[in-house]
């Protein structure tokens, strides 16, 4: 980062004018001959200060060159704590809906086996389904269990998926093995969530455990980058 002093006095003046809303959310920023004719600093310094701001994820640079504020996200979604995304979009004060994508059963793979500690050829429950937020598409979700557990024609409500499982069965649902990564464009799940396709997409890959640490729920949710922002704290050791 820079220690210039012109270059921290356009940083300062472009946070300025997104702080009281002379620039929103999305909005494109004045381009360099813009800048420099109102602050008069040179083209290398406009340049560096904006850079830094897209490096601190105060500007986000698009296609063609255009930069931009920053769109914020709706959602945080807390990975130290096992919530619903049902709970994440009513916390936004927002309605939460599911659209089913298929309900199904089958046999499953070799995958499936290892991750729920299943039997050969067990039968499991795949549920396909589209989350909402006052009909706006925010997650995609894939979950499977096994069907003696859970069968399909036990979900048809809108309720989460935990709170369906946990009304069928004796024993509640109290921790998952949690990774996260960054997607890429894939055309069947962009098309679902009406994404382009340049815009990113996280993967939370969850294994939901009881009490007795026996695997219960296989769940695949991809959120929209640009609505979902995660959270988690971090103690020190």
């Amino acid at each position: 980062m820079s220690t210039s002093a012109s270059v921290n006095f356009v940083k300062n003046w472009i946070l300025e004018q997104i702080q009281t809303n002379e620039l929103k959310p999305g909005d494109t920023i004045p381009n360099e001959f813009e800048i420099k004719k109102m602050l008069n600093i040179n083209y290398d310094e406009i340049d560096k200060a904006i850079h830094e701001l897209v490096t601190e994820q105060i500007l986000s640079q698009k296609l063609g060159g255009i930069t931009v504020v920053k769109p914020t996200q709706s959602y945080y979604y807390p990975l130290d704590e096992l919530v619903s995304i049902t709970n994440m979009i009513e916390k936004n004060g927002e309605v939460a809906g599911t659209e089913f994508i298929s309900l199904d059963e089958e046999v499953a793979t070799k995958k499936d086996i290892e991750v729920l500690n299943l039997e050969e050829d067990a039968m499991i429950s795949v549920i396909e389904r589209l989350r909402t937020a006052d009909g706006k598409p925010v997650v995609y979700c894939l979950d499977k269990i096994a069907t003696d557990m859970f069968a399909c024609s036990d979900y048809r409500s809108n309720s989460s998926i935990l709170s369906a499982i946990e009304s069928k069965v004796e024993f509640k649902i109290t921790h998952a093995y949690t990774s996260i990564e960054s997607m890429s464009y894939e055309p069947y799940i962009n098309e679902i969530l009406n994404s382009d396709p340049d815009e990113a997409m996280m993967l939370l890959t969850q294994i939901h455990y009881n009490e007795h640490e026996q695997p219960v729920l296989y769940s695949l949710n991809y959120f929209k980058s640009s609505l979902v922002k995660f959270r988690i704290t971090r103690n020190r050791i």
